[in-house]
């Protein structure tokens, strides 16, 4: 009797909206073992904020790495979100490495540091609270 192993493909949503480059994350934290790290930050921004939405997105200038976190924020006419339209842009942070580095750890810094201790945490606090 042949069993087929279940391939896991890592469900990284909550309060973040899909983008390549957050699964690319979830990907590498996975084959680094780090994606319990990664699911517990995200929980602790789940608990919070609860119509804010999170793009997470990651490029690199000069070998230099360097994430965004674009904020949406509810429509005062919608009550859920169901598709893009029921968000409204509001706010765009970013986060630059001063140092070369592998851009997707230092994504995963990233988005396990904005995670810890949320909210109370200062990144936290600038990405999803502050105006």
């Amino acid at each position: 009797m042949n069993i087929t192993p279940i391939q896991h493909s890592p469900a990284f949503q909550a309060k973040y909206l899909h983008s390549e480059a957050l699964k690319q994350v979830a990907d590498y934290a996975v084959e680094h073992g780090k994606f319990d790290k990664l699911n517990q930050s995200r929980k602790n921004i789940d608990k919070s904020a609860l119509q804010t939405r999170l793009r997470f997105d990651l490029g690199e200038n000069d070998g230099r790495p360097f994430v965004s976190f674009t904020r949406y924020k509810l429509k005062p006419t919608s009550i859920i979100v169901e598709s893009m339209d029921d968000l409204v842009l509001d706010k765009v942070s970013i986060y630059r490495s001063c140092k070369k580095m592998n851009p997707l750890k230092f994504a995963l810094e990233q988005l396990i540091k904005i995670g810890n201790d949320a909210p109370k945490n200062n990144m936290f606090k600038n990405v999803i609270l502050k105006k």
